[in-house]
């Protein structure tokens, strides 16, 4: 339960389901993260799974995790050599062969009911919440009446492996995408599940994220009298940390008395990269890193603009949250993006990459009056979605999607 936008997404739909109607597990690899306090009490939870580290396996830790995850299981070793092989000599292909290779793994773990000693339990539904991995676990190693698979991310970016994920799809009763933009990406490239397919959006309450802003901690630097950009978001190739450092030095070489802040952590080597990056830049002074926090609401209410750099997104809900607090939004030309700021009004949508967030940013820089009316505008919408938590209802209780 770390904090980022999945986690946060799941905490909010957690606190709209009706306990009184059902009995619910949750099941953590592992039962840690900053966000672990705010899991509703009502909630069982279910930690410590033996192969826990396999679910954060990566490039960079791979053969030291399988290796310490299976040190006793020479065969499922084994098995796992041709892998790493064509990862080796058929790189192109690398993203596809590592998940081939971890679905491989998987055959290796016990089932739910083996590792928890919970004998022949079955349950009405389970939801696979989390990402890709958390569904190829829910396929293979639980029981339960219905199974519904929640997709955060564009299917399409990066790409991924067709024939996989197509089986596992057809596992799955439902298929959640939290964005139309989404639901049309996966259904595109798969249409043989579209009628499996349901969008149903993040929940967030805007009355519980302004009272949480009322306690959290904001910027310490008062007496700066410049303009500030905040980023949430985890320091990571996918949400383009990298153009952060260029992008700052031209705009304060343009005249602009900007800070732009940063909440999350990330990969650690990606951390050090951004630090160095800003001192060789001369730009250290004017880049701040805030670390993670579980409540970053205060800094979102008293920031002039927020900003999301990411090269690929699904719906991320740390743009969601700075609508709701009617900030002047900056975003890359992600999937989503068009459709989360309606076309521009409720924010300006740059292009891909580095100059995309430029363009975007100097555009709100130059413009207090369009700060201002987007302020306005965000202000006019109601960003309240509870009644979402019907669909989930009816995912699990009804046989007719078409009723979504």
């Amino acid at each position: 339960m770390n904090c980022a936008g999945t986690e946060k997404a799941f905490l909010s739909l957690l606190g709209e389901i009706d306990f009184s109607r059902y009995d619910v597990d949750l099941l953590l690899a592992k039962k840690e993260g900053l966000l672990l306090e705010q899991i509703p009490k009502e909630v069982n939870v279910i930690g410590g799974m033996k192969y826990a580290d396999m679910f954060l396996l990566s490039g960079k830790n791979a053969v030291k995790t399988i290796l310490r995850c299976f040190c006793t299981r020479p065969v499922a070793l084994l098995s796992v050599v041709p892998y790493f092989f064509k990862i080796l000599f058929v790189p192109q292909k690398r993203s596809f062969t590592a998940t081939r290779m971890w679905c491989r793994l998987l055959k290796y773990f016990k089932s739910f009911n083996e590792e928890f000693g919970t004998d022949d339990v079955e349950y009405d539904a389970a939801i696979a919440f989390w990402g890709d991995r958390t569904m190829f676990y829910m396929c293979d190693k639980v029981k339960a009446g219905r199974k519904i698979a929640w997709l955060h991310f564009d299917y399409a970016h990066p790409p991924r492996d067709d024939e996989l994920y197509l089986n596992y799809f057809r596992q799955c009763d439902y298929i959640v995408n939290v964005s139309a933009a989404c639901h049309e990406a996966l259904v595109k490239k798969l249409p043989e599940i579209a009628g499996k397919c349901v969008i149903m959006e993040n929940i967030r309450s805007p009355r519980q994220l302004v009272e949480l802003s009322l306690w959290g901690e904001s910027f310490k630097d008062r007496t700066f009298d410049g303009i500030r950009i905040l980023s949430v978001m985890r320091i990571c190739e996918q949400k383009g940390y990298d153009f952060i450092v260029p992008v700052l030095k031209r705009l304060l070489e343009e005249g602009y008395n900007v800070r732009w802040y940063i909440i999350g952590g990330g990969d650690e080597e990606a951390v050090v990269r951004m630090k160095v990056s800003a001192v060789d830049n001369n730009v250290a002074d004017r880049l701040i890193l805030l670390g993670t926090t579980d409540n970053p609401y205060a800094y979102i209410r008293d920031t002039d603009i927020f900003a999301l750099p990411s090269r690929y997104e699904g719906k991320p809900i740390t743009v969601e949250e700075a609508k709701m607090f009617c900030k002047p939004i900056a975003v890359t030309d992600y999937l989503s993006a068009d459709e989360q700021l309606e076309g521009g009004k409720l924010g300006v949508i740059g292009g891909a990459g580095e100059e995309g967030i430029y363009r975007a940013l100097k555009k709100l820089l130059d413009s207090k009056s369009l700060r201002e009316e987007l302020t306005l505008e965000c202000a006019k919408r109601d960003f309240g979605n509870q009644s979402e938590i019907n669909k989930l209802y009816a995912m699990i209780e009804d046989d007719n999607v078409n009723k979504l």
